[in-house]
Protein backbone atom coordinates (compact mmCIF):
# COMPACT_ATOMS: atom_id res chain seq x y z
CA UNK A 1 0.00 0.00 0.00
CA UNK A 2 1.21 3.49 -0.84
CA UNK A 3 1.11 6.50 1.47
CA UNK A 4 1.25 9.89 -0.24
CA UNK A 5 1.83 13.11 1.71
CA UNK A 6 0.62 16.38 0.17
CA UNK A 7 1.34 19.57 2.09
CA UNK A 8 1.90 23.27 1.59
CA UNK A 9 0.57 26.65 2.66
CA UNK A 10 -3.07 27.68 2.68
CA UNK A 11 -4.38 28.07 -0.86
CA UNK A 12 -1.67 25.93 -2.50
CA UNK A 13 -4.22 23.43 -3.83
CA UNK A 14 -3.69 20.55 -1.38
CA UNK A 15 -7.33 19.67 -0.79
CA UNK A 16 -8.42 20.16 -4.39
CA UNK A 17 -5.55 18.06 -5.76
CA UNK A 18 -5.99 15.33 -3.13
CA UNK A 19 -9.73 15.05 -3.69
CA UNK A 20 -9.23 14.85 -7.46
CA UNK A 21 -6.50 12.21 -7.05
CA UNK A 22 -8.68 10.11 -4.73
CA UNK A 23 -11.76 10.36 -6.97
CA UNK A 24 -9.87 9.39 -10.12
CA UNK A 25 -7.83 6.67 -8.45
CA UNK A 26 -10.21 4.33 -6.62
CA UNK A 27 -7.47 2.70 -4.54
CA UNK A 28 -6.92 5.88 -2.46
CA UNK A 29 -8.46 7.03 0.80
CA UNK A 30 -7.98 10.76 1.37
CA UNK A 31 -7.26 12.02 4.89
CA UNK A 32 -7.92 15.77 5.04
CA UNK A 33 -6.09 16.77 8.23
CA UNK A 34 -8.21 19.91 8.64
CA UNK A 35 -11.11 17.67 9.63
CA UNK A 36 -9.00 16.09 12.35
CA UNK A 37 -7.67 19.47 13.56
CA UNK A 38 -11.20 20.68 14.17
CA UNK A 39 -12.04 17.62 16.27
CA UNK A 40 -9.89 19.27 18.96
CA UNK A 41 -11.22 22.85 19.05
CA UNK A 42 -9.29 23.65 22.23
CA UNK A 43 -6.02 23.30 20.30
CA UNK A 44 -6.83 26.62 18.59
CA UNK A 45 -5.93 29.60 20.77
CA UNK A 46 -7.09 33.09 19.91
CA UNK A 47 -4.20 35.56 19.76
CA UNK A 48 -4.77 39.28 19.24
CA UNK A 49 -1.63 41.16 18.24
CA UNK A 50 -0.94 44.81 19.10
CA UNK A 51 -1.99 45.89 15.61
CA UNK A 52 -5.37 44.19 16.05
CA UNK A 53 -4.55 41.19 13.85
CA UNK A 54 -6.37 38.11 15.15
CA UNK A 55 -4.85 34.66 14.70
CA UNK A 56 -5.80 31.19 15.88
CA UNK A 57 -2.58 29.16 16.03
CA UNK A 58 -2.87 25.40 16.41
CA UNK A 59 -0.99 23.83 19.31
CA UNK A 60 -1.55 20.06 19.18
CA UNK A 61 0.72 19.06 16.28
CA UNK A 62 2.10 15.91 17.92
CA UNK A 63 -1.37 14.61 18.87
CA UNK A 64 -2.60 15.40 15.37
CA UNK A 65 0.24 13.33 13.91
CA UNK A 66 -0.63 10.38 16.16
CA UNK A 67 -4.28 10.54 15.08
CA UNK A 68 -3.44 10.82 11.39
CA UNK A 69 -1.12 7.81 11.68
CA UNK A 70 -3.82 5.72 13.39
CA UNK A 71 -6.37 6.58 10.72
CA UNK A 72 -3.89 5.96 7.90
CA UNK A 73 -2.95 2.58 9.38
CA UNK A 74 -6.62 1.60 9.48
CA UNK A 75 -6.98 2.36 5.77
CA UNK A 76 -3.75 0.48 5.00
CA UNK A 77 -5.01 -2.52 7.01
CA UNK A 78 -8.07 -2.48 4.75
CA UNK A 79 -5.94 -2.58 1.59
CA UNK A 80 -6.27 1.08 0.61
CA UNK A 81 -3.57 3.46 -0.47
CA UNK A 82 -3.59 6.67 1.55
CA UNK A 83 -3.28 10.37 0.81
CA UNK A 84 -2.51 12.57 3.81
CA UNK A 85 -3.25 16.13 2.82
CA UNK A 86 -3.09 19.37 4.69
CA UNK A 87 -1.02 21.95 6.45
CA UNK A 88 0.93 19.92 8.96
CA UNK A 89 3.96 21.15 10.81
CA UNK A 90 7.10 19.08 11.23
CA UNK A 91 6.07 17.64 14.62
CA UNK A 92 3.02 16.02 13.05
CA UNK A 93 4.93 14.50 10.14
CA UNK A 94 7.59 13.11 12.48
CA UNK A 95 4.89 11.52 14.63
CA UNK A 96 3.25 10.01 11.54
CA UNK A 97 6.60 8.62 10.38
CA UNK A 98 7.08 6.83 13.71
CA UNK A 99 4.19 4.61 12.67
CA UNK A 100 3.93 4.53 8.88
CA UNK A 101 6.22 5.05 5.92
CA UNK A 102 5.53 8.04 3.68
CA UNK A 103 6.26 6.62 0.24
CA UNK A 104 5.82 9.86 -1.72
CA UNK A 105 5.98 13.37 -0.29
CA UNK A 106 4.85 16.46 -2.17
CA UNK A 107 5.11 20.12 -1.24
CA UNK A 108 2.71 22.28 -3.26
CA UNK A 109 4.23 25.76 -3.24
CA UNK A 110 2.82 28.31 -5.70
CA UNK A 111 4.40 31.74 -6.03
CA UNK A 112 3.47 33.86 -3.02
CA UNK A 113 1.47 36.40 -5.04
CA UNK A 114 -0.60 33.60 -6.65
CA UNK A 115 -1.01 31.96 -3.26
CA UNK A 116 -2.44 35.20 -1.81
CA UNK A 117 -4.84 35.61 -4.74
CA UNK A 118 -6.08 32.03 -4.30
CA UNK A 119 -6.57 32.49 -0.58
CA UNK A 120 -8.47 35.75 -1.15
CA UNK A 121 -10.86 33.95 -3.53
CA UNK A 122 -11.91 31.51 -0.80
CA UNK A 123 -15.02 31.87 1.33
CA UNK A 124 -14.59 33.85 4.54
CA UNK A 125 -14.90 30.73 6.68
CA UNK A 126 -11.78 29.14 5.14
CA UNK A 127 -9.81 32.22 4.07
CA UNK A 128 -6.59 32.46 6.08
CA UNK A 129 -5.51 35.98 5.15
CA UNK A 130 -2.36 37.43 3.61
CA UNK A 131 -0.31 37.31 6.81
CA UNK A 132 -1.05 33.61 7.34
CA UNK A 133 -0.27 32.80 3.70
CA UNK A 134 3.07 34.62 3.92
CA UNK A 135 3.86 32.85 7.20
CA UNK A 136 3.06 29.49 5.54
CA UNK A 137 5.24 30.32 2.54
CA UNK A 138 8.17 31.18 4.82
CA UNK A 139 7.63 28.10 6.95
CA UNK A 140 7.74 25.69 4.03
CA UNK A 141 10.62 27.45 2.28
CA UNK A 142 12.80 27.63 5.41
CA UNK A 143 12.09 24.41 7.29
CA UNK A 144 14.74 21.86 6.47
CA UNK A 145 12.39 18.92 7.07
CA UNK A 146 10.67 19.56 3.73
CA UNK A 147 13.88 19.40 1.69
CA UNK A 148 13.18 15.81 0.60
CA UNK A 149 9.60 16.54 -0.49
CA UNK A 150 9.01 16.80 -4.23
CA UNK A 151 8.47 20.52 -4.76
CA UNK A 152 5.64 21.42 -7.15
CA UNK A 153 5.12 25.04 -8.13
CA UNK A 154 1.37 24.99 -8.76
CA UNK A 155 1.18 28.66 -9.79
CA UNK A 156 0.29 28.00 -13.41
CA UNK A 157 -0.68 24.34 -13.27
CA UNK A 158 -4.24 23.06 -13.46
CA UNK A 159 -5.45 20.51 -10.94
CA UNK A 160 -5.30 17.88 -13.68
CA UNK A 161 -1.69 18.78 -14.55
CA UNK A 162 -0.64 18.66 -10.90
CA UNK A 163 -2.33 15.29 -10.35
CA UNK A 164 -0.69 13.94 -13.52
CA UNK A 165 2.76 14.91 -12.18
CA UNK A 166 1.97 13.32 -8.81
CA UNK A 167 0.73 10.07 -10.42
CA UNK A 168 3.79 9.89 -12.69
CA UNK A 169 6.10 10.42 -9.70
CA UNK A 170 4.31 7.74 -7.66
CA UNK A 171 4.54 5.27 -10.56
CA UNK A 172 8.23 6.06 -11.03
CA UNK A 173 8.87 5.45 -7.30
CA UNK A 174 6.94 2.16 -7.21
Amino acid sequence: MKVVAITGPSGAGKTTVSEFLAKTNKTFANIDVDHLKHMNPNAFTKVVEENGYVDYPYSAWELLGKNVALLAQSFIDNQLDVIINGYLEEESWREIEKNIKLDNKFLLLPEESINIIRDNSRTDEIKMGEKAVKRGQEYFKNTRYYSDFTLLDTSSKSVEDTVKIIVETIEKNT
